[in-house]
């Protein structure tokens, strides 16, 4: 932006070097010795070279071969060298016939002390400038032309041509269209008004008729007024149109220095991750910080936002300009503003009036709170955001409370433009006053709640807390409930009041890495040496686990089955402790198997008290054995019997012919 500035202002400062030189010979020249007919004839042709000559400077230098058209308002070279040549023609024509015009009009040509008039020839140069125009906007608004290829949005844009193809084709007659002239962040209505452009370019045309047609009747005044504001409303335009490709360039370059912070955020983070660990597996691609997907998709949603408000910030200041223009009578809209509506009583006997200009100006603070209520994040992610710290939950907590303080000066002002100051504001809040105590009470209660959570902040955005019996990650905090998403994806929706008064665990307050405990037990004959220095390796081989903090194993207790140990490692985020503690479980059991590592499972013997004998010696027989009479057959064979598969039964199919 300030290098477009610059070089903004450093062409017009060199586009003016030549005519600031004739403006002083013109100067000069009205204040010479030599008679003032003379002299006023001599400043008044100085002035009109100056001007010339300054607007085909700043036409060849604006719209030159990678000048600032092409460069800052990306305008592809085709359109921009028609625009140059139409300036050429104009400018030449405008010297040759407005300036001789001017001078037999106003008299300023004299012999012998009277001044020479020809108000016809006058009037028959400025007709012929006039068609002139009019031909020219004919030739340069046809659809086949460079500037309407480029406004259509149904013609598909080109990659721009090497310079080879351009020294192998100098002079080819092909129109290559390689930019929109909507730019990267465009607006519906815009696209709209584009595809419309034939329509709009024929209204043109015929408003250049009716002045020319104007002016060959006699109407002059009626075709110097409509011309005036036409040009005025065409400067307008094109000024609009700069600074909203301008901004829209500007926004385009956050939203990519934004995207190149996130790529620059992940590669440093990969980076310090992969000095922190020992060993990283094949498959072990960096994650990205929890947000950071987020935080890039959110970049063009606030772009496109900006873009829109951007656009119709512009469209509002550029319709005020053109009611300006075009002389819409002050007087009328003061009427209008001072007609009464309603009066209203502010405590005193007499009643005060309504009039139609406090109304407006309540809905034009109403509007503009919500617009700053709409666009708040969009606003902050432009400016304030880049100087903040890369958290999501400090910058919500900011554009929720900037929300609420905007919306209250609006509301507030509102009421203020209809006299209802904060005595009558008073009144009504204390005749509700019973039913927010009463009916009211938990809203109020939690939305009290709501503001001291993000002023107080003790849980923000992504961490992980357990309130009540309720266990996941804080997705939004809103003026009632704070929505929670638990592991099976489900939105718990828990009110703020149980954030405050209840018992509240936030598991990544402090940081996000959390700690993956394993416990196993192994034989006691095991060498405890060997078990931990095995346990750490295979933590510290996995690339999920920190080296800070350190991974620890350690002996726990020993038991009646085995030796108790436990292993913990640290991760960076919660959502890697359950693939992180697969992981390593199923390398705790593969390399003790190799290694020999007994890993003990508990024994339990049962014994049976108070059982009959009886039971007892069937209990002892065995399932072989065969029963006679309830006792066991002592002649019976002590082996089970051969066990034989039956032969499958096949039923008969008889198959009927016809």
């Amino acid at each position: 932006m300030k290098r477009a500035l610059r070089s903004l202002l450093l062409g017009l400062v060199w586009a003016s070097i030549w005519p600031s030189y004739l403006a002083v010979l013109a100067l000069a020249a009205s204040l010479g010795p030599w008679p003032r007919s003379t002299g006023v004839l001599a400043a008044t042709i100085l002035n009109a070279l100056a001007l010339g000559l300054l607007a085909r400077g700043v036409l060849t230098w604006f719209f030159k071969p990678e000048g600032w058209a092409e460069r800052y308002l990306e305008m592809p070279p085709s359109a921009s060298r028609q625009f140059r040549g139409a300036g050429r023609v104009l400018t030449l024509a405008a010297m040759a016939m407005l300036v001789p015009a001017y001078l037999f009009l106003h008299g300023e040509i004299s012999h012998d002390g009277r001044a020479l008039t020809a108000p016809a020839l006058a009037r028959f140069l400025i007709l012929g400038f006039e068609i002139l125009v009019l031909a020219s906007m004919i030739y340069h608004l046809r659809p086949s032309s460079a500037l309407m290829l480029w406004i259509n949005p149904d013609v598909p844009t080109e990659p721009p041509a090497s310079a080879d193809v351009k020294a192998a084709h100098p002079a080819s007659p092909v129109i290559s269209i390689t930019r929109s002239p909507l730019g990267a962040v465009d607006s519906a209505w815009a696209t709209w008004f584009c595809r419309r452009a034939r329509t709009i370019n024929r209204l043109i045309i015929a408003y250049v008729a009716i002045i020319i047609l104007f002016d060959y009747n006699g109407y002059t005044f009626a075709a110097r007024r409509l011309t005036l504001g036409g040009v005025e409303s065409l400067v307008v335009f094109m000024i609009a149109w700069g600074v909203h490709r301008v901004i829209g360039r500007v926004i385009a370059w956050r939203a990519r220095s934004g995207l190149l912070t996130y790529r620059i955020w992940s590669w440093t983070g990969a980076a310090s991750l992969l000095s922190n660990r020992q060993q990283r597996g094949a498959s072990g691609a960096t994650a990205p910080r929890a947000g950071t997907v987020d935080v890039v998709a959110d970049e063009g949603e606030w772009a496109v936002r900006l873009a829109r408000l951007s656009t119709f910030t512009i469209l509002a200041i550029g319709l005020a300009t053109l009611g300006w223009i075009w002389g819409i009578d002050p007087t009328l809209l003061k009427i209008l503003s001072e007609r009464q509506l309603w009066t209203v009583s502010d405590g005193s006997p007499e009643r005060m009036p309504v009039v139609l200009g406090d109304v407006v100006k309540g809905m034009t603070a109403i509007l503009a709170g919500a617009a700053l209520w709409r666009y708040m994040t969009t606003l902050f992610s432009f400016t304030l955001f880049r100087k903040m710290p890369d958290d999501p939950g400090i910058r919500f907590a900011v554009v929720t409370l900037c929300r609420y303080v905007a919306l209250g000066v609006a509301v507030i002002v509102a009421l203020e433009s209809v006299h209802l100051g904060l005595a009558q504001i008073g009144v009504i809040l204390a005749a509700l006053g019973v039913g927010l105590g009463f009916g009211l009470q938990e809203i109020v209660s939690n939305f009290v709640c709501g503001i001291i959570l993000l002023l107080e902040r003790p849980i923000r955005i992504g961490d992980i807390v357990t309130v009540g019996e309720t266990t996941g990650k804080v997705d939004r905090i809103n003026i009632r409930a704070t929505m929670i998403i638990n592991g099976d994806n489900q939105c718990m929706i828990v009110p703020n009041r149980e954030f405050i008064t209840g018992k509240l665990v936030n598991w990544t307050h402090k940081d996000k890495i959390m700690r993956v405990s394993i416990k196993l037990s192994v034989a006691h004959d095991s060498n405890v040496d060997q078990v931990v220095k095995l346990l750490l390796t295979i933590a510290q081989s996995d690339f999920d686990v920190l080296s800070k903090p350190a991974s620890s194993a350690l002996l726990e207790e020993i038991g009646e089955m085995g030796l108790k140990f436990g292993l913990y490692a640290f991760v960076a985020d919660p959502g890697l402790v359950g693939g992180t503690k697969h992981r390593i479980s199923k390398a705790i059991q593969e390399r003790f198997a190799q290694a020999g590592i007994v890993i003990s499972s508990p024994i339990r013997e049962i014994t049976l008290a108070g059982i009959p004998d009886e039971l007892t010696r069937i209990l002892d027989v065995p399932r072989w054995a065969q029963m006679v009479g309830g006792r066991v057959d002592p002649g019976a064979d002590g082996s089970p019997p051969p066990h034989v598969v039956d032969a499958p039964v096949v039923a008969d199919r008889r198959v009927s012919q016809n």
